[in-house]
């Protein structure tokens, strides 16, 4: 079970919002460059932190997956193949809230959150 900041439809709401923006820069091309990607890193990473308490390791987990090192050597195939790398995590993520929505532990949770 997942530490979990927030209730988890918000969190899967905006592990959504995510993931839809990621798509929408990886069909449209010309807007998939270097920095985009990266802001769209760092973005993630921190609606990653406002989902999952400190103790948990999904924070550390998606930060793992790390960026190309830098513009001049990145292609756009390295972010088409991170960005894939990256879904396939927070639809994971998604998964994992999916399921303990009904465990008695985060049903306890989301009654203190209340």
């Amino acid at each position: 079970m997942s530490n979990l900041k927030i209730p988890p439809e918000n969190a899967i709401l905006l592990l959504n919002a995510r993931i839809d923006e990621i798509k929408t820069m990886s069909e449209n091309q010309q807007g998939f460059e270097y920095y985009d990607f990266i802001g769209w890193c760092s973005k993630t990473w921190s609606v990653i932190d406002e989902i999952y308490r400190a103790d948990d390791i999904h924070p550390e987990e998606i930060r793992s997956i790390g960026v190309p090192t830098c513009s001049c050597n990145s292609s756009i195939e390295v972010q088409l193949m991170l960005s894939d790398v990256y879904q396939s995590r927070l639809l994971d993520y998604i998964n994992e809230i999916r399921k303990s929505m009904n465990s008695p532990e985060t049903i306890l949770q989301r009654d203190e959150m209340q």
